[in-house]
């Protein structure tokens, strides 16, 4: 398998492991500009993986999260989150994401990211924030498909049309429950009256794309756009477009698919044999701003 363009060398259940993320959410996928696949390559050898251990999953990996991984004597890390993501010259204790990964290196620790490629997979995360409003599959298609042939399904966001009305009210509700937060950013469309209620605002269409999401979902002829973040002036375009706005802040669009990867991994996994692994996602792992 591939680590972005060469093959890896690793063995064992976390060789295994690997594969199966990259069956599920593949490398073609990614966006041009990521840094998905292997980012840190375990030096264990096939007798020093053995036949059990522990995958912690991950938002983004900090310092405290590579402390859970440490403590839990995880041996593989799924950061959703590429870090490192840039390039570097050297490697400094100084400079916190290269501190991180001489941590991961030093404890065989090997460190994967499928970021872009579960964005844009079918199955992956916008289908899962795309489905808090649908459970039919038929409604819901990417808002700019991607073109490679053995992917149906794959592309950048997702368009859900709903059978019925909803209101504005109770779309915050779901996105709300979906992503288990208290409170999200409302920008309220401009063809919509000074004042109106939320409960009286309807809307028939959703558009969605987890994270940052201004560059796909910007121009999407939908009722309601939802993602992590959006620029001020983005915003105020997407109202002047007809757009109502939901903004839950970056990972928290993210965050709440960890499970359902867990789920998908942990099915594969077994099938091929290993049963005797364990599976962990981060309790450190959160969004680094909040509403106070």
């Amino acid at each position: 398998f591939a680590v972005r363009g060469r093959v890896a060398t690793m063995l064992g259940w976390v060789t295994r492991a690997v594969q199966a993320m990259q069956e599920m959410f593949p490398l073609e996928l990614a966006e041009p500009w990521d840094n998905v696949g292997i980012l840190v390559e375990s030096s264990f050898t096939e007798e020093e993986i053995g036949e059990s251990g522990a995958i912690l999953f991950t938002n983004d990996l900090t310092e405290k999260v590579l402390e859970e991984a440490l403590s839990a004597g995880a041996k593989l890390i799924i950061t959703y989150h590429p870090r490192p993501f840039g390039s570097f010259k050297r490697l400094n204790l100084s400079d916190v994401t290269q501190r991180i990964v001489l941590r991961c290196a030093r404890a065989g620790i090997c460190v994967y990211s499928p970021h872009t490629a579960c964005d844009n997979a079918s199955g992956g995360v916008n289908d899962w924030l795309a489905q808090a409003f649908s459970s039919d599959p038929q409604s819901i298609s990417p808002v700019k498909p991607m073109k490679i042939e053995g992917y149906p399904g794959a592309g950048s966001g997702r368009i859900v049309q709903l059978q019925e009305h909803i209101s504005l009210k109770d779309a915050v509700e779901v996105v709300k429950k979906r992503c288990c937060l208290e409170h999200v950013r409302l920008a309220v469309s401009e063809k919509c009256q000074r004042g109106a209620k939320l409960e009286n605002i309807k809307i028939k269409s959703v558009a969605v794309q987890a994270g940052s999401g201004g560059s796909v979902l910007l121009g999407c002829p939908a009722d309601l756009l939802v993602m992590g973040e959006m620029s001020h002036h983005d915003a105020l375009a997407a109202i002047a477009a007809g757009s109502s706005v939901i903004l839950t802040e970056h990972s928290n669009s993210e965050r709440g698919f960890l499970p359902q990867m867990v789920d998908l991994l942990q099915t594969r996994m077994q099938a091929a044999g290993y049963d005797k692994l364990q599976y962990i996602i981060s309790t450190t792992d959160s969004d680094p701003l909040s509403v106070v």
